[in-house]
């Protein structure tokens, strides 16, 4: 497994930035990766595609330099393991609400490493899938070492349960990242969409000094470019963008622009 470069900025104290995709095609993983992004989220909860679709996606994303991360439609162990062995070099786990349901999210993905050590959960191990090479790239010591040292785990904090109980989420060690999920967080709080709302905002403004001072990385979501210093004041470093969003943008605003000049013609 390649060296996770968004990893290593964020150890360095620098801030990234990914692009959200939930089309199902690798012109558009290839393209945001020759942009110059950091990092790609292939969207499984959302977006059409599974983990299998999501093989030429990651592919383009390798030929590009870009960090396929996927973000699995729920916290099951199967999904988890099929992300992993595809060749996700990063997992986002939705709805996050309790100590528990993170500890089963990490453990699953996470091998058994050390002689001796002992756990009831783990990251079932197949010598053969894509991520290890399939048996001939690399060996399995080598797989088990570099996969738990270059896989990111990202929890999305989405929800009011997950509000009371985040002190005890970060205790986790193996979170990287904790991704704050504005829109659902919003409606889970009572104010669906609100995501200005003050009461919304200061939630979300105090676990983001919260995950900071537990030594974890900040993620969000920026709606537009304005909003890029919002964030990245606050102390996130995780920054994404949807793709959707931009190319819909993009698409409107060259009709907007032939528009007006027909209308001066």
């Amino acid at each position: 497994m390649r060296k996770n470069k968004v990893k290593e900025k964020l150890l360095r104290g620098e801030p990234v930035l990914g692009i959200w995709q939930s089309i199902n095609s690798m012109d558009l993983a290839e393209m945001s990766g020759y942009s110059g992004y950091d990092f790609v989220i292939f969207d499984t909860e959302h977006g059409p595609m599974s983990a299998e679709s999501c093989i030429p996606l990651i592919c383009a994303s390798e030929r590009t330099n870009l960090i396929p991360i996927i973000r699995v439609s729920e916290i099951q162990k199967t999904y988890i393991l099929k992300a992993l062995d595809v060749g996700a070099m990063g997992i986002i786990f939705p709805m996050v609400s309790t100590y528990e349901e993170a500890k089963k999210a990490v453990s699953w993905s996470k091998y058994i490493q050390r002689e001796g050590e002992k756990r009831k959960e783990f990251r079932g191990l197949i010598s053969v899938s894509r991520a290890a090479g399939y048996g001939l790239a690399i060996d399995e010591k080598t797989h088990l070492k570099t996969s738990n040292k270059e896989i990111m785990l990202i929890v999305q904090f989405e929800t009011k349960e997950a509000v009371d109980n985040l002190d005890e989420i970060l205790k986790l060690e193996e979170i990287d990242v904790v991704f704050i999920g504005s829109y659902d967080l919003s409606q889970s709080l009572g104010f669906p969409g609100e995501i200005n709302n003050p009461m919304v905002k200061n939630i979300i403004e105090e676990a983001i000094k919260k995950i900071i001072n537990s030594g974890k990385v900040a993620g969000a979501i920026v709606v537009s470019p304005d909003s890029i210093k919002y964030w990245i004041e606050l102390g996130v470093k995780f920054i994404t963008c949807h793709q959707t969003i931009i190319l819909t943008k993009a698409l409107s605003n060259f009709v907007d622009n032939f528009n007006k000049v027909i209308q001066d013609w």
